[in-house]
């Protein structure tokens, strides 16, 4: 049988060439949207790259001994980074390894502006260095920088073992001293001058205007404090040469004679 050419409905050819355009339309029309999609998100991240949200100015607060200059320089923010950079964590942390700052929290503006804000640490006593020079110590035991004026209130750090640093850095073998001074309240840390660390590791504290009060043990220091705070805001002291509380049950002090 010899082939012969079949005659296409010219209906079924229309429609046939209906679906195909339509279907050339929508390929259009999606690579059309997507093509503004990313014309929008490079036009948006090409906005975050000019002058509109860089950093115009860095605020320091909180601060009183670490200078604003030295804060913004441990920052690591320059004025022109863009905002949208900025890890306020890592800028956070950075700005917490200067030796007074204890907590820092940064506040990022879209006007431009970033604000650090740092709260200080207190300093509770004294250590002395091999050059006669001393330095101030926090609570923590942290090295904050050399003594500069009066330091009424805080006690000199004493004794085996206990050794300064530099500035930041933690004190060793002053754990048990530092404990035993933060366990006092107030009234009764304002009489002591020294806080000694023993070769064995005890303690002992000396008092204003005389008197030893040998602590032992840097343990149950919550109880000892409460035991020599009764003791100094009830007893006798005058001729006071020491008082033990060790054992914070029994209070065991001695007087000069007469």
């Amino acid at each position: 049988m010899d082939d012969t050419d079949v005659e296409v409905d010219p209906r079924i050819a229309a429609r046939r060439q209906s679906v195909e355009q339509e279907r050339r339309r929508r390929r259009r029309r999606r690579l059309l949207a997507a093509a503004v999609v990313v014309g929008v998100v490079a036009g948006a991240w090409l906005i975050t790259r000019t002058g509109l949200f860089d950093v115009d100015r860095l605020r320091v607060d909180g601060a009183t001994r670490e200078s604003t200059d030295d804060i913004i320089t441990a920052s690591g923010l320059r004025p022109g980074d863009q905002l949208l950079d900025i890890d306020s964590g890592r800028v956070a942390a950075k700005v917490e390894q200067l030796p007074w700052v204890d907590t820092a929290k940064v506040a990022v503006s879209m006007n431009g502006v970033v604000a650090i804000t740092v709260t200080e640490r207190t300093p509770v006593a004294t250590i002395g260095d091999a050059m006669g020079g001393r330095h101030l110590v926090d609570a923590t035991g942290r090295l904050l920088g050399p003594v500069e004026g009066d330091t009424t209130g805080l006690a000199s750090l004493e004794g085996a073992g206990v050794t300064p640093g530099a500035p930041g850095e933690t004190i060793d073998g002053a754990e048990g001293a530092l404990q035993a001074m933060a366990a006092l309240g107030p009234g009764a840390r304002s009489r002591v001058t020294a806080v000694v660390v023993e070769k064995d590791g005890t303690l002992k504290l000396r008092l204003n205007p005389q008197g030893v009060v040998i602590l032992g043990p840097p343990t149950d220091l919550a109880a000892k404090a409460a035991s020599l705070t009764t003791f100094l805001g009830q007893a006798e002291q005058r001729g006071l040469v020491s008082v033990s509380v060790v054992d914070p049950a029994n209070v065991v002090y001695r007087r000069t004679p007469g």
